[in-house]
C-alpha cells in the first residue's frame, strides 16, 4: 500500500514497509535527497552491538540505510558489489560489500529470519535499477537460501508465531473446543446407532425422573389422608389440596377410574407404577450402554486406523524429527482415552444435560420462585470450573508430554538391551527411567491436588442452594402454600439438579484431557507430507533407469543446504559409486532418487519424467533398496524376503535366496524358511540380515538398485559371500552405492565423489587416482589404514 509524505517540497512514495514511528520518520525526512523513494522498511529486535532493542533497516531506491537510535548507517546502491546474510548463534547480520569495506547493516533475531529472507533479492533488485545493468550481487547459496526461507518458514497471521514443518496450523492459536467438535465428525458414518441411543437415552432420563412425581402424589393423596384418618383428624392438611384431588393433581385423576385416594390400592398402584417405570429405564439404559459403547469402539476402530493410515502416508523427516515413543503414544494411549470420552463421556454429558432441561421445567412448574432460588449458586459453579479448567488444562498439557518422554525411554532402551547389558547401565536407565517417572509422579499429584479442591468447592456452593429451600419452602409448607409432598418432590429434584451441574463440572476435567488427547491426534493427522502424491499421477510404464539431476539442490533445515546445485546424468545399467567423507551428502542423494524427500530447487528426472510428478508408490515399486543396517520384520524368513513382492510363490522365494548366497544357512536352521528372526531380525547374525535383504531386492527384481553401505559391518568370508550375490543383483539395473571401503567400488562404471554437497570429481578409478584429488587422498589414507592393521 503506498504511502506518501512530504519531503523538501518533493514527494516520498513508501511502496513496502512497516509503518515508521513519528519520530524515525521525521529523522529519515531530514535525510533523505529529494525524489528519494523508501522501498522497504523493516523494525530489527536486536541492536547491531547483539542487545535487544529496536533498529530500523531502510531501502531506497538510491541506498541501504540502517537508523538507530545513535547511530546511522548508510550505504549508495551503485558502491554495492555483494550483499549476505551471515548467520550466528540465534541471530544474524545483513552485510553489503562495497569494493574495499564490508558494512554489517543490521542484525535480527531468527524470529525474524522470514522477513528478511528476501531482502537481499530486493537490494540487487534495486542495485541493477539504479546502476541500469544486470548486475548479480546474491551469491547463488544466498539466493536458494532467500527462496527456501520464504517457502518453508510460514507463520501464524494471528500470533506470527513460526508454524512448525508439515503442520497447517498453528499449535498455539488451536481452538481445542474445534478439536472435540471436530472428534464427532468420526459418528457421522454410525448416525443410526447414535441416533437410536439418544432416543432410549432421553426416553430412560425422562421415565428415571418420574419417581419424585409420583412419591409426590402418595404422600399427599394416600399416606398423609390415611394418616389424618387414623390419627383422628389430628394431621392438618391443606383442605383445599385435599377436598378436590381430581383437580389438582393428574397422576390421581388418571388412576380415578381404577383406585380411590387414600386406599390401600391407589398405594399398589402407585408402588407398583414406580416398580415397572424402573424396570423399564433399568432395560433401556441397559441396551443404550451397550450400543454406547459399540458406537465408541467402532469409532475409535476408524480414528486408530486413519491415525495408523496417515503415518504411512507421512514422509521420511516426519519420522526422524519425531521419537518413536511420541508416536506410539498417540496411535495408542490418546486413541484411547478418545475411546473412554466416547463410549462413557459422551453419554454422561447427554444424560446430564437432558436431565437439567427436565428437571428445570418441572421445577419451573411446581414453584417458579424457589426455581430461581436453586440459580443463585450456578453463577459460581461457572466461574468455579472456569478457573480450575485453565489450571487443569495447563497441568495435562505437560503430564501427556511427560508420558511420552517416559514412553520414548522404553521405546529406546528395551531394543537395545544387548547394548545396555554390555556396558552393564542396567542401574544407569532404572534411574533415567526414575526420574522420567518421578516427572510424570509429580504432574499427577499436582492435577490430583487441583481435582482435590475443586470437588469440596464444588459441594459448598451447591449445597447453599438446600439450605435456601429447606428455609423458603418450609415457610410455604407452614403457610399452607405448598403441600409435604409437593416440598418433599421439589427437594428431590432440587439434588437431582444440583448432580448433573456437578457433575458437568467434574467432566470439566475430562474434557481437558480429552481436548490434549484430541490435538495430539489431529496433529499427527493434520501433518501434511513432505513428499505430496499428486492427485493424478501419469501412468508410467516399466523404467529403464535413466536417472538425470538438473541444478538440484536441498537442504533439511532451512538456509542449510546439504546438496548444493548438483547435476550430473547416468544411463540405464550404470554402476555409480558415491564417495565422500561422512556427511558429504551421499545418503541424502540416494534419499532423493527414492523421492523420500522432496528437491528445494533443480529438477530430477528418471527416463525423463519429474520425480515430482510420478507418485512416489509408483516410482519405489521399481526400485530396490539394500542398507547398512537392513531391517526384519518379526515374521518368518519367507515372510521377510517376500515383502516387496507378497504374492511371490514358494520357488521364486528359494530362488532369490540361493541368488543372494542365503539358502544354505536357512535351510540349516529347523523350520528353514518358516524360521521367525525375531524383532528385528536379532535371531539371525548381521550377515544373514544383510543377505535376506539381497534376497528381498533380487525378489523385487528392481531397475533401479540402491546399495548404502551394503558389505560395511561383517567379515571377510561373508563379505565375498555377499560381494559375489551383489554382483549378480547388479547386472543390467541402474545402480548407486555408497561404501566407505573404497576397494568395494573399483568395478563402478563411473565414481562420483561429493565435498560438503558438491559433485568435486566425476570418472572411473583410474582416472580419478591420475587427478590425484580428493578421491586420491581417500585411497592413500585408507591404504595406510590397511598397513597398520595388517601390522
Amino acid at each position: 500500500m503506498a504511502e506518501r509524505i512530504a519531503s523538501r517540497s518533493n514527494e516520498l512514495t513508501h511502496e513496502e514497509k512497516v509503518s515508521l514511528p513519528q519520530a524515525e520518520e521525521a529523522r529519515l525526512r531530514e535525510m533523505l535527497e529529494a525524489k528519494e523513494s523508501v522501498v522497504l522498511t523493516l523494525p530489527t529486535d536486536y541492536t547491531l552491538e547483539g542487545v535487544f532493542g529496536t533498529e530500523w533497516f531502510i531501502l531506497t531506491d538510491r541506498r541501504v540505510m540502517a537508523l538507530g537510535a545513535e547511530r546511522v548507517e548508510s550505504v549508495p546502491l551503485k558502491d554495492i558489489t555483494r550483499v549476505i546474510i551471515v548467520d550466528y548463534q540465534g541471530n544474524s547480520v545483513l552485510r553489503v560489500f562495497t569494493k574495499f569495506q564490508a558494512h554489517d547493516i543490521v542484525r535480527y533475531s531468527r524470529t525474524l529470519a522470514a522477513q528478511f529472507s528476501s531482502v537481499p533479492l530486493k537490494i540487487e533488485e534495486q542495485v541493477q535499477t539504479a546502476v541500469n545493468e544486470k548486475r548479480e550481487i546474491v551469491p547463488p547459496t544466498e539466493r536458494w537460501k532467500a527462496k527456501s526461507d520464504g517457502r518453508t518458514r510460514n507463520r501464524c497471521p494471528q500470533c506470527n508465531r513460526v508454524i512448525p514443518p508439515r503442520m497447517g496450523t498453528c499449535p498455539h492459536c488451536l481452538d481445542r473446543r474445534q478439536l472435540v467438535i471436530r472428534l464427532f465428525a468420526y459418528v457421522l458414518p454410525h448416525w443410526r446407532a447414535a441416533a437410536l441411543a439418544f432416543l432410549l437415552l432421553f426416553t430412560a432420563t425422562f421415565l428415571s425422573l418420574t419417581p419424585p412425581l409420583i412419591n409426590r402424589t402418595l404422600v399427599d393423596h394416600v399416606l398423609l389422608p390415611a394418616a389424618q384418618e387414623t390419627l383422628g383428624g389430628n394431621v392438618d392438611i391443606d383442605a383445599e389440596y385435599t377436598a378436590s384431588p381430581a383437580q389438582n393433581d393428574r397422576l390421581v385423576r388418571l388412576l380415578a377410574p381404577i383406585a380411590q385416594p387414600a386406599t390401600k390400592r391407589m398405594l399398589f398402584m402407585l408402588v407398583a407404577l414406580q416398580f415397572f417405570v424402573h424396570l423399564a429405564s433399568s432395560a433401556m439404559n441397559a441396551f443404550r450402554r451397550f450400543l454406547i459403547s459399540w458406537l465408541g469402539q467402532n469409532i475409535t476402530y476408524d480414528l486408530r486406523n486413519a491415525v495408523y493410515s496417515h503415518l504411512q502416508s507421512l514422509s521420511l523427516g516426519y519420522f526422524t524429527s519425531e521419537t518413536t515413543g511420541r508416536i506410539m503414544q498417540r496411535v495408542t494411549g490418546d486413541v484411547r482415552r478418545l475411546q473412554d470420552f466416547l463410549s462413557d463421556g459422551i453419554q454422561h454429558i447427554l444424560q446430564d444435560i437432558i436431565t437439567l432441561i427436565i428437571i428445570t421445567s418441572i421445577l419451573l412448574s411446581m414453584s417458579w420462585r424457589l426455581t430461581l432460588l436453586i440459580m443463585i449458586p450456578t453463577p459460581f459453579l461457572i466461574m468455579t470450573t472456569m478457573w480450575f479448567g485453565q489450571r487443569l488444562r495447563r497441568t495435562y498439557q505437560v503430564l501427556w508430554r511427560r508420558h511420552d518422554a517416559v514412553s520414548s525411554i522404553l521405546a529406546d532402551t528395551i531394543p537395545g538391551m544387548r547394548v545396555v547389558k554390555a556396558f552393564a547401565q542396567e542401574e544407569r536407565e532404572v534411574d533415567r527411567f526414575e526420574i522420567r517417572s518421578k516427572d510424570v509422579l509429580t504432574g499427577e499429584l499436582r492435577a490430583a491436588r487441583i481435582s482435590a479442591m475443586y470437588g469440596p468447592t464444588m459441594g459448598t456452593l451447591t449445597y447453599m442452594g438446600t439450605i435456601l429451600i429447606w428455609w423458603f419452602g418450609g415457610q410455604r409448607v407452614m403457610s399452607g402454600q405448598l403441600t409435604l409432598g409437593g416440598l418433599m418432590a421439589f427437594t428431590n429434584y432440587m439434588w437431582r439438579f444440583y448432580q448433573p451441574v456437578q457433575s458437568l463440572c467434574n467432566l470439566n476435567q475430562r474434557f481437558q484431557q480429552t481436548a490434549s488427547s484430541a490435538e495430539r491426534v489431529f496433529e499427527v493427522l493434520d501433518t501434511e507430507p513432505e513428499v505430496p502424491a499428486t492427485t493424478s499421477p501419469p501412468a508410467i510404464p516399466p523404467i529403464r533407469g535413466r536417472v538425470e539431476f538438473k541444478n538440484v539442490t536441498f537442504a533439511y533445515e532451512p538456509g542449510e543446504p546439504v546438496l548444493k546445485n548438483l547435476s550430473f546424468v547416468v544411463e540405464p545399467g550404470e554402476m555409480i559409486g558415491l564417495v565422500g567423507r561422512s556427511g558429504a551428502g551421499k545418503s541424502t542423494l540416494i534419499n532423493l532418487i527414492m523421492r523420500f524427500y522432496t528437491v528445494d530447487d533443480g529438477q530430477i528426472t528418471i527416463d525423463g519424467h519429474d520425480l515430482s510428478q510420478i507418485h512416489p508408490k509408483s516410482l519405489r515399486d521399481q526400485i530396490g533398496v539394500v542398507l547398512q543396517e537392513p531391517f526384519l520384520f518379526n515374521g518368518s524368513i519367507a515372510e521377510n524376503i517376500a515383502y516387496g513382492k507378497p504374492g511371490a510363490t514358494f520357488a521364486e522365494i528359494v530362488a532369490a535366496a540361493k541368488a543372494a548366497n542365503a539358502h544354505e544357512f536357512i535351510i540349516s536352521f529347523p523350520d528353514g524358511y518358516d524360521t521367525r528372526v525375531g524383532e528385528r531380525g536379532t535371531r539371525l547374525s548381521g550377515g544373514e540380515r544383510q543377505r535376506l535383504a539381497i534376497a528381498r531386492a533380487i525378489l523385487k527384481d528392481p531397475r533401479i538398485l540402491i546399495l548404502d553401505e551394503a558389505t560395511s559391518s561383517v567379515d571377510t568370508e561373508t563379505e565375498a559371500k555377499i560381494q559375489e550375490a551383489l554382483e549378480r543383483l547388479v547386472k543390467g539395473r541402474t545402480t548407486f552405492a555408497i561404501a566407505h571401503r573404497l576397494s568395494t567400488l573399483r568395478f563402478a562404471d563411473r565414481l562420483f565423489v561429493l565435498d560438503k554437497g558438491e559433485l568435486v570429481e566425476m570418472g572411473t578409478h583410474d582416472e580419478l587416482m591420475a587427478k590425484d584429488g580428493i578421491y586420491a587422498r581417500l585411497c592413500g589414507i585408507q591404504r595406510e589404514l590397511a598397513q597398520i592393521r595388517a601390522v
